[in-house]
């Protein structure tokens, strides 16, 4: 976690929390289906300007215009915009922003407040012109509420928000028991069954471990700490298998053996996550070798077959699944999340964009499931809740449960929220067929918050040390007032796992191999390459469309195969189109 080695991230970008007292209300209290609009203007201003029928220029000389609106430029930290909503009956219902950001190329962020209470973060993409966006699900109190848009990353227009009800098939947290794997072993699918039958319904505690053999002195601390405050352990345990390497690189910590005596001997439910060093030790400038800034590892390298970086990495594979075959050997169900926090970019697997990042995703369950044969792997994907975050999802067929990492505690002070806008996005971002966890945490969200605010997150799961143990994150008060909770399920109160009856499993159709037949060049899928698929291309680039007609479209555009869509692929299908050249790049790789 990039945030949990880098703390000082949140001391320079946090904000004061805004408390809204003069405030705009609405005279229209009922919510039809459709929803209904509220102007930013008519809310209260915090050291924003307003403009109507604005007209600008970026930095780099492109223009844009706002004309036909009056809307509300939030500028840097510190500012704010707020409106009340008159709601007749209390409930979930989804938030429809307009807004347009000329300024970052990748996204700018702000929070998300309702009624004073932190409901996660919303990321508003770059565009030039008007743009209405779901700004997530919440949920709002019979009478009267407060929105606020509070500027973390700042510098973005907003015209009017919209308040309609939720999709009660996107609410209703029914998630079919089903596993991606179709030979799941019946302990997996033990195990998966019984997470379906509470999800929504309770939450599981869950505590990360710091990675350590068992003669390590600190390796029980925080299981210790959680015991002694309050009467209590976790239900889920939380592991690491960084220390396990190919090419002779790592050490033993016996980790997989704590995996299995969690499950076999305590009844614990066992996730597993991996801070994979650079493999082979290649391009590495400093000790956590996970991270960007200390490897040059290429993920796209890794990729290419009979490069060093990808026999590397395909050892560091098979010594690991050495290790999960352990697990299976000994009849034990893990949940894995390989590649975690991508989307960040701090770690070597997400610098290079989502296509490398998808297709690394997808070669590990390949190799894993088909290859080795692991039918003991619950799959997890942990996301981000950004508009972009589609592009990063493997897919249905490769993954099993959604997990979000939340690191929010600001200014010095925990934040017990239950962050349910974003726990919504996420269940959004696979139409509800997935179980959503909260895979890593700082504050522990309150349970009165969960519980009120609808969140229906399947686990928490702290990590280890001061994240858990400060009073900054989680107050003993309230660790105790989760622990004890008739909501929060324990280890004590865990059913035999072993036995947990298994109904109702259909197998997902197997994924598509990851060396499909792509045609590149050929971006509508009708098997030539012309001028039809030049203009999709152009469009694509002018951010006329976001995708291509054909399936495979994204993929057929990287035509030098260096992992994105850009000016230079544009000339290469020039150039094949004119007969400068016979082939692509990428095809000589």
């Amino acid at each position: 976690m990039y945030r949990k080695a880098k703390s000082r991230f949140f001391s320079i970008w946090t904000l004061a929390v805004l408390v809204s007292t003069m405030l705009f209300t609405s005279n229209a209290n009922a919510i039809p289906q459709e929803g209904v609009k509220y102007e930013f203007e008519d809310g209260k201003l915090t050291g924003v300007q307003v403009y109507t029928d604005y007209a600008g220029e970026t930095e780099d000389g492109k223009k844009f215009d706002l004309s036909g609106a009056t809307c509300v430029f939030m500028p840097q930290k510190g500012t704010s915009i707020s409106v009340n909503v008159d709601i007749d009956k209390a409930g979930l219902y989804e938030l429809i922003i307009r807004y347009a950001q000329p300024y970052d190329p990748r996204r700018k962020v702000q929070y998300l407040n309702i009624n004073g209470s932190n409901q996660g973060e919303v990321s508003f993409a770059y565009t030039l012109e008007w743009r209405e966006m779901s700004a997530g699900i919440v949920k709002l109190n019979s009478g009267i509420n407060n929105i606020e848009l509070e500027s973390y990353w700042g510098y973005t227009y907003f015209d009017y928000l919209i308040v309609k009800p939720a999709d009660e098939a996107i609410t209703s947290l029914k998630v079919e028991k089903k596993l991606v794997n179709p030979n799941a072993s019946d302990e997996a699918k033990s195990l998966m069954s019984y997470l379906c039958d509470i999800y929504g319904k309770h939450i599981l505690a869950g505590q990360q471990e710091i990675c350590g053999s068992h003669n390590y002195s600190a390796s029980e601390a925080e299981f210790t700490y959680i015991l002694e405050k309050t009467g209590k352990m976790p239900a889920v345990r939380g592991f690491d298998f960084m220390n396990y390497r190919g090419n002779g690189l790592g050490w033993d910590d016996e980790c997989a053996e704590r995996v299995i005596e969690w499950y076999k001997e305590k009844n614990g439910i066992p996730t597993v996550c991996w801070h994979w060093f650079s493999p082979g030790d290649i391009g590495k400038k400093g000790d956590g070798s996970f991270y960007t800034e200390y490897t040059t590892f290429s993920i796209t390298k890794a990729l290419t077959p009979g490069t060093p970086e990808n026999e590397a990495l395909l050892k560091d594979i098979e010594f690991m699944a050495s290790k999960f075959q352990m697990l299976e050997d000994a009849k034990v169900p893990v949940l894995f999340r390989p590649l975690h926090e991508a989307e960040g970019g701090w770690f070597w697997w997400g610098a290079e964009g989502p296509e490398p990042c998808v297709k690394l995703y997808r070669l590990l369950y390949d190799k894993f499931t088909n290859e080795y044969g692991l039918d003991n792997i619950i799959w997890v994907w942990t996301s981000s809740a950004y508009d972009t975050s589609s592009q990063w999802y493997p897919g249905d067929d490769v993954v099993d449960i959604i997990g979000y990492d939340k690191y929010n505690a600001k200014d010095g002070l925990p934040n017990g929220s239950a962050i349910t806008s974003t726990f919504y996005n996420l269940v959004k971002l696979t139409n509800g067929k997935k179980l959503v966890t909260m895979s890593e945490n700082d504050t522990i969200p309150r349970v009165g918050n969960l519980i009120n605010e609808g969140a229906g997150w399947l686990y928490f799961c702290p990590w280890y040390g001061w994240w858990l143990t400060s009073e900054q994150n989680n107050p003993v008060e309230w660790l105790i007032e989760m622990y004890t909770s008739d909501y929060c399920i324990t280890l004590d109160e865990l059913p035999d796992l072993k036995t947990y009856p298994i109904e109702g499993f259909t197998p997902y159709p197997a994924p598509t191999p990851i060396n499909e037949d792509v045609i590149y060049g050929d971006l509508n899928g009708d098997k030539n390459i012309d001028s039809i698929d030049y203009a999709y291309l152009k469009m694509y680039l002018l951010g006329m469309i976001k995708e291509f007609p054909s399936d495979n479209g994204l993929k057929a555009a990287d035509l030098n195969g260096d992992g994105s869509i850009n000016s230079i692929d544009y000339a290469y299908l020039k150039s094949y189109l004119l007969g400068i050249i016979k082939v692509f790049p990428v095809n000589e790789m």
